[in-house]
This record gives structure tokens, C-alpha cells and sequence, in this order.
């Protein structure tokens, strides 16, 4: 694999070297221009599987950096005949000024900017995910197979880096490090949990994007490589307002795509859409133990006082009950009154819990079972929380936790 970096800032550089050469690039197969010149150059005569581009960029050698560079840069390359297009450009910027300008020249290509900064440090994360994409189909043209099998006793997904991911590893006090496998696009974690003097295999994935696209393409990926018995979502959800408060944790009984039917024309000419969902059902097995942690007090109580930073004021409470899953991010009030015509009973709203139940459902055998355990951030409805999420995200994982140890 090459990659080309294009950027005038040295130290930025240096930080996308770094994080290439920890998912595994050698340092020779990395090469630097400081102008979109000198890159256009260098795409003329080498061909790079993935391009790196800073926004703000000079043009030449000797100007000064331009606030259309990048984009100059990115329109030159698909206008050219003469240049060999990367397999994958990635915009890098530390202005997010710069990268509103340019955001609509890299989505026309589909191409996607991340804002850098000591600040944010998810871009790096993407940039791993981007290049063990690459590295795994590098691996399958060249015939390269997955292993046999990789022991694994429960895969935990999560949508978001932060706080999502963060905050499952935080509350599972353990030490994950991060794997890949040949020929699988997945960046993984893992770790060994102990459950009364017994190992358990743990692993952990975040989705490269919400959605349920993501999250059953993820999920049925990661399941073909580590076939493992109990597949856990964690992480932040939407409540039903009234039902459930900031910071609740909903265990989902049953889960669907509230977004299957058909639209059709009635009689007076307005559009109406008629649902026509699959539910899938959890397993009775992981009802029974989530219902035993919400008759038990106490386990709650001790998840609340473990979580660092921020608490909500009182205890939350564990719900176990529907749970529906869209493609789009809900934010108005009239949601819940919409959707409850499917489910009475619905609980809580999220974009990924089904596309990770039927991942598991239209897995090869055995089945893994799967359980959706989201904490309520918001009330879909326009108001937002934003300091609950970590709290939201902490007591999901525990409970998550707490149902595979007693499974296993």
C-alpha cells in the first residue's frame, strides 16, 4: 500500500505518519508534498491507494497556503487524465472554516473531511479504519485468507468512537488492544475479561458511520471472522418521553425498521405511508437476565456510583422493552406519536439496533444471540442533553456487562 500526505504543516504530518505506521504502513510506502503541485506531480508518476490532503494549502512552491487549495487540488486530480486517482481521498484540516468551504467539492465525490487538532482525535481512528479497508482488500486480491477461527465469546458494537466505545471500555476496567485481521476492513479491540476465575474473549467494534446500512454490514463481517455466542449493542438512544428519563438504559425485548412499508396515494390525493415491519424478538434466555438486574436494585445503584464525571441527579432506571431503528437522526416532537402506531408499547428510538439483530438473525450457525442496551441521552423531540451522553453511554455498557456475565 502507498499513500500520499499533502500538507505544509510538519507536525500534522508527523501525525498522520504516526498513526499509518501503527496500522501497519511502512514508513517507505508513505511519501509527503507541501504543495498541490508537488502532488499532482508525484500522482502523475506513482499511483497511491489512498490520498491525505490538508484544505489549506499553498499551490506552489514559494506561495503562500491557499483556503481552496485542497479542494483546487481535489478537482484537478478527476479532471486530469494524466494523474492515477487514489482509491480513497481523505480531506485533513485543523480550520473548520475551511472545511465548510470545501465540505461540498469532497461529498460530490463521495470523499469525506475530518477536522484534525489537539482537540479532536477521532480523525485518527477513521484514518486506522480507512487503511485496514485498504489493507484488507490488498490482502484479498492477493488471495491472503482470514484465519480458521478466532476464539471469541462476545463481540460488543458500538456506533460512535466517543462517547459510545469510550465508556464501554471504561466500564469494563479492562485493557483493550487494538487488532486487525487479513482480508476483514474491521479495526477491532480486544480483551480478556475475567468472570469468577474464568477467561472470557471479548471484542469491540465501532461502525465507520450511524445507520442501520453500517451496522449490519459491520456486524455480519465481524461475525464471519470471530463466530462469537452473544453479539452486545451499547451506547445512546432516544426515550419516549413520560415512559423514561435522561440517563434510563432500555434493554430492547423486540426491535424494527420503522422505516419499511410502502407510500401510496389515497384518495383524496395526499401521500400516506403504510408500515410493514419485521420484528425480531431477543432471545427469552437474555430477557430473563435483564429482567433479573432491573428486580435487583442494588446492581444499578452500584453502576450509578462507579460512573465518573457526570450523574444524572437520580438512579436510572432499566426498562426492557421496544425498541424501533431508522435511517435518520429524529428531532421533533411528534416522533414517538408517529411510530407508536406500530408498537404501542415503544420505548425508545435509535438508527442501528435492527440492522445489528438481523445481522445476527441472517448470520451462519450457530446464531449468535444478540441484546440491544442503549441509555437515553434525549427525548427525540428537539431538546438535547449533551452531558448526559457519557453517563447515558457508561450505564449501557455495564448493564451490557452485567447480562454477559451471567450468561457466560
Amino acid at each position: 500500500m502507498k499513500i500520499l500526505v499533502v500538507d505544509d504543516n510538519n507536525e500534522k504530518v508527523i501525525d498522520v505518519v504516526n498513526v499509518a505506521k501503527e496500522a501497519g504502513v511502512e514508513e517507505a510506502a508513505i511519501e509527503v508534498a507541501t504543495t498541490a503541485a508537488t502532488a499532482m506531480k508525484a500522482l502523475k508518476s506513482s499511483y497511491f491507494d489512498l490520498l491525505i490532503v490538508d484544505l489549506v494549502l499553498p499551490l506552489r512552491l514559494g506561495e503562500g497556503p491557499d483556503s481552496g487549495g485542497g479542494a483546487a487540488l481535489l478537482k484537478n486530480i478527476h479532471r486530469s487524465k494524466d494523474m492515477q486517482a487514489p482509491e480513497v481521498i481523505l480531506g485533513l484540516t485543523v480550520d473548520p472554516e475551511a472545511l465548510q468551504n470545501s465540505q461540498t467539492d469532497f461529498s460530490d465525490h463521495l470523499w469525506s473531511i475530518e477536522l484534525a487538532g489537539p482537540n479532536n482525535g477521532e480523525w485518527k481512528l477513521k484514518l486506522q479504519q480507512k487503511i485496514q479497508y485498504l489493507t484488507a482488500r490488498e490482502n484479498q486480491r492477493e488471495g491472503i485468507p482470514l484465519e480458521n477461527r478466532v476464539e471469541c465469546d462476545v463481540l460488543f458494537v458500538c456506533a460512535l468512537a466517543s462517547p459510545e466505545l469510550e465508556q464501554l471500555h471504561i466500564a469494563s476496567g479492562a485493557s483493550w488492544e487494538q487488532v486487525t485481521f487479513p482480508s476483514d476492513p474491521i479495526l477491532y479491540w480486544k480483551a480478556t475479561l475475567e468472570i469468577e476465575g474464568h477467561n472470557v474473549e471479548a471484542f469491540s467494534i465501532c461502525l465507520p458511520q450511524m445507520g442501520l446500512v453500517a451496522a449490519a454490514t459491520g456486524v455480519s463481517q465481524a461475525t464471519r471472522t470471530l463466530s462469537p455466542k452473544i453479539v452486545i449493542m451499547t451506547g445512546i438512544c432516544g426515550g419516549r418521553r413520560g415512559d423514561c428519563n435522561l440517563g434510563d438504559v432500555i434493554a430492547a425485548n423486540v426491535t424494527w425498521d420503522y422505516g419499511s412499508g410502502k407510500f401510496v396515494q389515497g384518495e383524496e390525493g395526499q401521500v400516506e405511508f403504510q408500515p410493514a415491519p419485521v420484528q425480531l424478538i431477543s432471545d427469552a434466555t437474555i430477557q430473563r437476565c435483564v429482567t433479573s438486574i432491573i428486580t435487583d436494585g442494588q446492581r444499578l445503584n452500584k453502576f450509578y456510583q462507579d460512573c465518573p464525571g457526570y450523574r444524572t441527579s437520580e438512579i436510572p432506571t432499566l426498562h426492557i422493552g421496544p425498541m424501533a431503528s431508522g435511517a435518520a437522526v429524529q428531532n421533533h416532537k411528534e416522533f414517538f406519536n408517529g411510530v407508536a402506531d406500530q408498537n404501542r408499547k415503544i420505548l425508545g428510538v435509535d438508527m442501528e439496533a435492527f440492522g445489528v439483530a438481523w445481522a445476527c438473525h441472517q448470520s451462519f450457525e450457530p446464531h449468535p444471540r444478540w441484546l440491544i442496551v442503549k441509555g437515553v441521552s434525549d427525548f427525540a423531540d428537539g431538546t438535547k442533553a449533551d452531558n448526559v451522553q457519557r453517563f447515558a453511554s457508561f450505564m449501557s455498557a455495564k448493564v451490557g456487562l452485567e447480562v454477559m456475565r451471567n450468561l457466560l
